[in-house]
């Protein structure tokens, strides 16, 4: 019951981490780039869908954190789904915040990282 919620939030939680990391990828190959703008604009923007899209990874990792917080009896599987489970959802929140910041550097700073490199 506890492992079935996890799973089917962890999938997710894939799903919009790898859309906030190839946002920016995918931005830099410049298919998709107006002629008029720069490259390091276009970079720039795509921090704004970093962030959006890690918000909602890190919203599926507190999803997955909550069914560590039973708010009643608990079923015979929470135990051994807590200890098989808890490290690694916690590390997914610790990689939903990175993302959000990481895009919220590129959405401010972007262009000014393409124009240094």
């Amino acid at each position: 019951m506890y492992e079935d919620v996890i799973l089917k939030k962890r999938t997710l939680f894939f799903i919009f981490s790898a859309l906030a990391i190839l946002m920016p990828v995918f931005s830099l190959s410049g298919l998709l780039k107006p002629s008029s703008e720069a490259l390091g604009v276009w970079f720039q923007r795509s921090g704004a869908t970093t962030v959006v899209f890690a918000v909602f990874a890190e919203l599926k990792a507190s999803n997955m954190l909550a069914v560590f917080k039973p708010s009643g009896f608990v079923d015979q599987t929470f135990h051994s789904t807590r200890d098989k489970y808890l490290k690694q959802v916690k590390l997914y929140n610790y990689i939903a915040l990175f993302l959000v910041v990481l895009g919220t550097v590129i959405w401010g700073y972007g262009d000014l990282l393409i124009n240094m490199a």
